[in-house]
């Protein structure tokens, strides 16, 4: 059954049209001279309607707010900030922070990963998405500290991945697209399973195969050697695993780090037939960049915590984005019981106990 949408959610779209934005321009919001590299990059994905450089309009070939419109607006900084004032009109609204219970606000800012994969994480356009989205941010940080005062909440702060250089540009690797990747098995199942099309669908590292193919795989380990080494063969390839082995008992604490990352990442009914792993500094798409492995690029993200509870500091310890949840908790006296993640301890300011 559907839900309706929260009223007030409905009201403030009702109040901020998107479509008000047709026709706007996304320029820096700094002198070019504050930017690092240049403007126009060639290994640059820029999206349809749009060019390597700056301005960007946010509009379409058809003059209306159609598709290409909208996916204008969504990797642009006006997305980001529509999200900042929904956040602050939700504070509003429900009175987040002024009773006696514990509330929680989880917002995701996601233009940066789609200005990201398109442009690339040294290009102008990334850079001055991180700038605007400072601002972004300390708006919503300046709101709360009105309206609940400051030191009288905590945030945290992360990101779900880090991104690798565009391959083009480190010289340190390469890009082998999914079409090749496809065209591989496809090649080297044909002496097996006859002409015809084996592979339904091939999603970064993840293969898909068709159902008769599949059948057979599980059956004959022929087909999943000729499978597999084909996908070995590749330059960019550093590892391929059939989804047999990645979700087998022990594969998630295995002592191959390769089939390890694997294994942790593989979600059962959604992930493919097939699961591949990239070689470090090799893309599997034809975005400009991308991420999912197990190389630091990908896994180097920020955990912060700031607020009522927290001690300045930087810690040089292992953390992860995991251990956000159990730390909130402890920093309210919730007990929080997880297989992943911990809580951050040394950034308490005072100790606190959840028993």
């Amino acid at each position: 059954m559907l839900q309706k949408p929260t009223p007030f959610v409905q009201e403030y779209i009702a109040n901020n049209r998107v479509e008000s934005a047709y026709g706007q321009a996304w320029e820096r919001l700094y002198d070019v001279s504050a930017y690092q590299g240049t403007d126009d990059d060639s290994v640059e994905r820029a999206p349809t309607g749009w060019t390597r450089t700056f301005p960007h309009v946010i509009g379409s070939k058809s003059g209306k707010t159609d598709e290409e419109f909208y996916g204008h607006w969504m990797r642009s900084p006006l997305s980001d900030e529509y999200l900042g004032r929904l956040a602050a009109t939700a504070v509003d609204t429900l009175r987040l922070g002024n009773g006696p219970q514990i509330d929680f606000l989880g917002v995701s800012f996601s233009a940066l990963d789609l200005v990201g994969h398109a442009y690339g994480p040294d290009s102008h356009e990334v850079q001055d998405m991180v700038a605007r989205l400072d601002v972004t941010i300390g708006a919503l940080l300046d709101h709360l500290d009105r309206t609940v005062g400051a030191g009288n909440y905590v945030v945290a702060f992360t990101a779900d991945h880090g991104v690798a250089q565009i391959p083009e540009e480190t010289k340190r690797g390469g890009r082998e697209t999914n079409v090749e990747t496809a065209a591989a098995i496809e090649k080297a199942l044909v002496p097996l399973l006859g002409p015809g099309k084996h592979v339904a669908n091939a999603s970064y590292t993840d293969i898909y195969l068709q159902k008769a193919a599949l059948k057979r795989m599980k059956k004959d380990p022929a087909v999943r050697t000729a499978a597999l080494d084909a996908l070995r063969g590749m330059t960019g390839i550093a590892a391929a695993y059939t989804a047999d082995e990645v979700s087998a008992s022990g594969a998630r604490s295995s002592s191959d780090s390769l089939k390890r990352a694997a294994a942790l990442n593989y979600f059962p009914g959604r992930s493919g037939d097939v699961i591949i792993v990239p070689r470090e500094n090799w893309i599997l798409s034809t975005s400009a960049t991308t991420h999912g492995t197990l190389y630091p690029y990908d896994q180097h993200v920020p955990v912060i915590f700031y607020g009522a509870g927290v001690k300045k500091g930087r810690f040089a310890v292992e953390a992860s984005p995991a251990d956000i949840a159990p730390t909130l908790a402890a920093l309210v006296g919730i007990p929080f019981r997880t297989t992943d993640g911990r809580e951050r301890k040394e950034a308490f300011a005072v100790a606190v106990s959840t028993r």
